[in-house]
């Protein structure tokens, strides 16, 4: 009995312990990607972080694109949570958690450059431009209208009768946009916090570690 125990208690205590270190990286991987799948959800097809010309010698990044029948969404995420103050003329807006607050940048404003990119390479388009908060937040004294929370999040967008001109609009658009190269080009992406690798990287060792112990003792 004694020798079983010391056998197979050991290598059992460090794969609880390297499942419970990985939980959390897991758990936030899984939320993202259902989110992802929510989002590409919104419209009839989709386009992921691409870039393209805007018309004055630069690039523009689009985290997303979106084919719905009232038009094409660019759509960005805000992983900011708490109480937030915001209006949309505002220059900047207020984030209150607990004791503490922040301000950050008007998230809107960074849709404007976007939106003349779109109506440089697509004119007469209508376009809708929206902020989507991806934290646990709220917005207690109102909440513009172009802003989004995943609470609210509808199945799709309007995906009914999408028009012939959205549809040549679309093919055109996706000709022109091309895929980011997160090795050249990784300073476009939005912060997207989640847990720290080295909990994936411990857990690993730790199942090692396991592996080991019970090719020693069996």
């Amino acid at each position: 009995m004694q020798t079983y125990l010391l056998t197979w208690l050991p290598p059992l205590c460090l794969i609880v312990l390297a499942l419970w270190l990985v939980w959390p990286w897991w758990r936030c991987r899984m939320q993202v990607r259902r989110l992802e799948r929510r989002i590409a959800a919104l419209g009839d097809q989709h386009l992921r972080d691409v870039i393209l010309d805007d018309g004055m010698g630069g690039q523009s990044y689009f985290e997303w694109l979106l084919l719905t029948g009232n038009g094409i969404c660019l759509l960005n995420t805000n992983q900011s949570s708490g109480n937030i103050f915001a209006g949309d003329k505002l220059e900047n807006w207020a984030q209150v958690q607990g004791a503490r607050s922040y301000h950050f940048v008007n998230p809107l404003y960074a849709l404007e450059p976007l939106t003349a990119t779109l109506r440089y390479h697509l004119p007469g388009i209508p376009l809708q431009p929206v902020v989507l908060f991806t934290g646990d937040c709220n917005f207690p004294k109102g909440r513009p209208s172009s802003v989004l929370i995943t609470d609210e999040l509808p199945e799709h967008f309007s995906l009914c009768n999408i028009p012939l001109s959205l549809q040549r609009a679309w093919a055109q658009l996706t000709d022109k946009a091309r895929k980011l190269d997160p090795r050249v080009e990784e300073h476009l992406l939005p912060l997207r916090t989640s847990p720290s690798p080295w909990r994936v990287y411990l857990s690993l060792g730790l199942l090692l570690a396991a592996l080991l112990w019970l090719g020693w003792h069996l």
